[in-house]
């Protein structure tokens, strides 16, 4: 199976947690759902469709956790008085106009994000997607989780891949909890630092999300575990989000 890889980077990102309320917290990586949404912008498909139709798509992902810095934004609740239809001469400043009430709340923002992407996703959209990064063109500007954090794609190349059989490997990318067991005396011994996520997976055309427990290490180092859902490419062992 072919994978195209990129890079996806830029200033500032912001991928909002679904248990997330007033103080609106970030994941620290993109889960499946924001790169499909991703691909689906570079495709030029219609909002809320790449998820359904670029089922199934195999995604692996890894890279460092990236510093957190905390935003005060302001949204507003309501929007300001109307203003009238007819403007006399005469008329006076009106007093009585109704005040916008806009509110603070935190975000969190990641600073100088960067991750290697694998994907494959069903034709015909693989190999236009592979055309269009390889050109630097797409239909709509991907963001990282907010429009105005506009997102960098670099095309890396394309590489198959092979399923390894049932054993223990240094898992580059991130990996569902479900599918690997940790190999703790190594991980213990390297000194890694294991973060549990809990991320979506999946969306409906309904946009009802169902998601999945990820292990990630922070410093985007390998993690030893045993598994019989690892692929070799190139130099690398990955698994699918």
């Amino acid at each position: 199976m072919e994978l195209i890889i990129f890079r996806l980077s830029g200033r500032f990102a912001h991928f909002l947690r679904a248990e997330a309320s007033a103080s609106a917290l970030s994941y620290p990586i993109p889960p499946r759902t924001v790169i499909l949404g991703i691909l689906g912008a570079v495709l030029g498909l219609p909002k809320d469709e790449p998820q359904v139709a670029l089922e199934p798509a195999n995604v692996a992902i890894y890279g460092r956790l990236p510093k957190t810095h905390w935003h005060r934004a302001k949204l507003r609740k309501d929007p300001p008085a109307l203003l009238p239809h007819f403007i006399r001469r005469t008329q006076k400043l009106d007093r009585n106009t109704v005040p916008e009430k806009p509110t603070l709340i935190l975000q969190e923002w990641l600073f100088e994000p960067s991750y290697t992407v694998w994907v494959s996703i069903p034709e015909p959209h693989h190999t236009e997607l592979k055309n269009r990064l390889n050109k630097r063109q797409w239909h709509f500007s991907p963001s990282l989780g907010l429009s105005e954090m506009i997102a960098d794609i670099e095309y890396l190349g394309t590489n198959e891949c092979m399923l390894l059989p049932k054993g223990t490997y240094d898992v580059q990318s991130v990996f569902q909890q479900g599918v690997g067991v940790l190999e703790m005396e190594k991980i213990f011994e390297k000194e890694l630092v294991i973060h549990s996520l809990q991320m979506p997976r999946t969306v409906t055309a309904d946009r009802v999300f169902s998601h999945s427990a990820y292990f990630v290490e922070r410093d985007g180092r390998a993690v030893p575990a045993e598994t019989d859902q690892a692929y070799k490419v190139d130099d690398k062992v990955v698994m699918y989000l």
